[in-house]
């Protein structure tokens, strides 16, 4: 029974990646505006204790938008099995403006600080409606924050 409400994947953090590798992203190791332009940003799931086992829906929550569905991870060829952590990533939306779930004004890429929060479950077969649920081990991240840094004129 303990399997059946476990989730099947948590997320253990932010990362920023550089030439010599990942390295974790704060508020206080602001993204630059090139940065953003330019790369990703990487998640960590922590699999369990059977990663072996089920294929993975992820959304990512950024800024209080609506979920964005990431693509399914696939045991086997998108994650290989036997693996307890995996990385994965997502782009911050390249729009100027959207709006959030309360219909604020949001600027996903503007300087500043910003939230993430990733919801996991296991995947079903396709065509069924995706199931966040804890009974399909789903799983709501924590809020994450990171720093978008303002870019400084040659003058300063």
């Amino acid at each position: 029974m303990l399997g059946e409400t476990a989730p099947a994947a948590t997320v253990t953090g932010l990362y920023r990646g550089t030439f010599s590798g990942l390295e974790p992203l704060t508020k206080e190791t602001p993204l630059t505006l090139e940065e953003v332009r330019r790369n990703p940003v990487f998640y960590e799931l922590d699999l369990g204790d059977n990663p072996g086992e089920a294929d993975l829906i992820v959304d990512v929550i950024y800024d209080n938008m609506q979920p964005q569905r990431l693509t399914d991870l696939m045991r086997g060829t998108d994650i290989p099995r036997g693996v307890r952590f995996w990385p994965d990533w997502f782009e911050v939306p390249p729009y100027r403006e959207m709006r959030d779930v309360t219909g604020r004004r949001v600027y996903p890429r503007a300087p500043g600080i910003h939230t993430v929060r990733f919801r996991t479950a296991r995947r079903k077969r396709p065509g069924l409606p995706r199931d966040f649920s804890p009974a399909n081990g789903g799983y709501m991240s924590p809020v994450y924050e990171f720093v978008i840094a303002a870019e400084h004129s040659n003058g300063e």
